[in-house]
């Protein structure tokens, strides 16, 4: 019997037993590796990598094939260096991501990514100590800049994984090789003092696609301590070859996600509804603060294109925006010191989009728990979600203003419905107010606002949300209603009053966008 020292060819099957939807996604690493390496030959851009092997890519498998088996360790080197790579500024660049190498802003955020996933471990890369710097120069922005922070990278585990597939005679190992998280995100040895029987042991067929998994996936960064691993379930790997490099962000905007289903969604409308994409949360856990543990799993398969442009809708209105340091502002609009020649800013991100991607993914309608969230308290900042949802009132009044956005016209009325009876009401408040006494004008409006909020926070059931707007709606001012309309959202409310007393307290956020966002904006920086 020929044993697989003597063999010169390996093929490696799309879905032979025992491949994962991480299997996967790491063969279609390796196709879109092999295809790059193939592309620069043609060109005569890769001079400096021609590869001592022949391979084949067919829609369901990668066959390579060598001269000898001796030239197995030769072979594997010249592929993973070509692979995995580390440009001149101390970024890692895989080529088999992209049509061509991107900017260096856009690497550094995908390498904030690979350290929260494959590479978190301090054993499976090399970083500089201190901090380097890169930015992001915005098209449409003129004069402005986005920094980056990253630690220059000088080495990490898949450059040299190649070692580990062979053996001592520079031919393919026979016996199953084991694995770590930094191929398999998550994998470990389940007891420490038997680390040799309990670690993760895989056969050379199948640890070759986990190494260009870090290819095929895409890891992006949500903060500091929290990072989103997509992987795309490869299907054709024909197909995945032109998909892969759709499937990065396209702008400094994209390169920050909420949290998993944001992520999907936002990969998906770069490269079609009908990919199925997995994704993983990394992030630590009170009982192992040092590592960043799988938290949460998310599977979508394909998507219908309603949902796709329902999410576009919502992308536009509240998407992530670039502000200015109020020192930076003052600085430049003083005529002692010099204008610098950019402006640099960060990147604030929507609180709303987080919940209305998950409400998207679980065919929820799309403002579905819009209330609870207006009494929690955000984990992350120890702040209240309703403090932070009013920097948004102006993208949230948007979004309810675009038609394709609604399923039915009766949420779309009844918004409209509050929405005029709290300007009739609160108009009333401030005309009122300003006869007695000018300058109570804004607390009077902002109690009479705040008593509304609170009592529909507050409601429990049907017959509550009913009266209460039953009597919104009768001490307003607003003629706009028809007593036809006034009967259909009363029909609603007995329909699903959960749903009502979301959309009534959508509609009260959104009339509170009437102060500049921009400026509250400029002062909680």
């Amino acid at each position: 019997m020929e044993s697989i020292n003597d063999l010169k060819t390996i093929e490696l099957e799309l879905h032979a037993p025992g491949m994962s939807p991480l299997h996967r996604a790491g063969l279609g690493g390796l196709a879109c590796t092999l295809h790059a390496w193939q592309k620069g030959m043609y060109s005569g851009a890769g001079t400096n990598w021609d590869y001592p092997f022949r391979f084949e890519i067919k829609t369901d498998s990668i066959t390579l094939e060598l001269s000898e088996p001796q030239q197995a360790a030769n072979a594997l080197q010249k592929l993973f260096e070509f692979g995995f790579q580390i440009n001149s500024d101390g970024l890692i660049f895989l080529p088999g991501q992209f049509h061509s190498p991107p900017d260096s802003a856009f690497l550094a955020d995908l390498q904030a990514g690979y350290l929260l996933t494959f590479l978190q471990h301090g054993t499976s890369r090399k970083l500089a100590k201190n901090e380097s710097q890169v930015s992001h120069h915005l098209p449409d922005g003129g004069s402005w800049e986005v920094p980056v922070a990253y630690r220059k990278c000088s080495w990490f585990k898949q450059q040299s994984g190649w070692k580990d597939l062979i053996d001592q005679h520079g031919r393919f190992q026979t016996q199953p090789i084991r694995i770590d998280s930094s191929i398999y995100p998550g994998a470990s040895i389940r007891h420490f003092a038997f680390k040799n029987q309990t670690a993760i042991k895989e056969p050379l067929k199948r640890i070759l696609p986990l190494y260009f998994s870090l290819v095929g996936c895409l890891a992006m960064a949500v903060n500091r301590g929290v990072g989103i691993l997509l992987v795309p379930e490869v299907k054709d790997l024909h197909e995945f070859i032109q998909q892969r490099p759709r499937l990065n962000p396209q702008h400094a905007s994209e390169c920050r996600v909420l949290n998993s289903a944001d992520a999907i969604l936002q990969a998906k409308t770069r490269v079609g509804a009908k990919l199925g994409i997995n994704s993983v949360t990394f992030q630590p856990t009170p009982w192992a603060l040092q590592i960043k543990s799988r938290v949460k799993t998310c599977e979508v398969a394909a998507l219908d294109d309603l949902t796709i442009s329902q999410f576009q809708i919502v992308y536009d209105a509240l998407r992530p925006r670039i502000v200015a340091l109020e020192s930076d502002l003052n600085r430049s609009s003083s005529k002692q010191t010099t204008v610098k020649a950019f402006q640099s800013g960060y990147r604030v991100d929507s609180i709303m989009r987080s919940l209305i991607a998950e409400n998207l993914i679980d065919r929820k309608p799309w403002y579905s728990g819009f209330s609870s969230m207006m009494s929690k308290t955000n984990p992350n900042t120890g702040r209240l979600f309703r403090d932070q949802v009013m920097y948004e009132a102006q993208g949230l009044h948007q979004l309810i203003s675009t038609p394709g956005i609604w399923g039915r016209d009766e949420e779309r009325l009844l918004v409209g419905m509050i929405q005029n009876a709290v300007t009739g009401l609160l108009s009333g408040k401030r005309s009122g107010a300003i006869h007695s006494a000018r300058r109570s004008a804004p607390s009077t409006c902002g109690w009479a606002y705040e008593k509304i909020r609170l009592k529909l926070a507050r409601t429990q059931c049907q017959s509550q949300l009913r009266s209460l707007l039953s009597q919104l709606l009768n001490q307003s001012r607003s003629k706009k209603t028809s007593s036809t309309e006034y009967n259909q959202c009363l029909a609603f409310i007995n329909e699903d009053w959960l749903r009502c007393r979301d959309l009534s307290l959508l509609a009260l956020v959104c009339f509170s966008g009437r102060v500049s966002e921009e400026q509250k904006l400029k002062q909680s920086a």
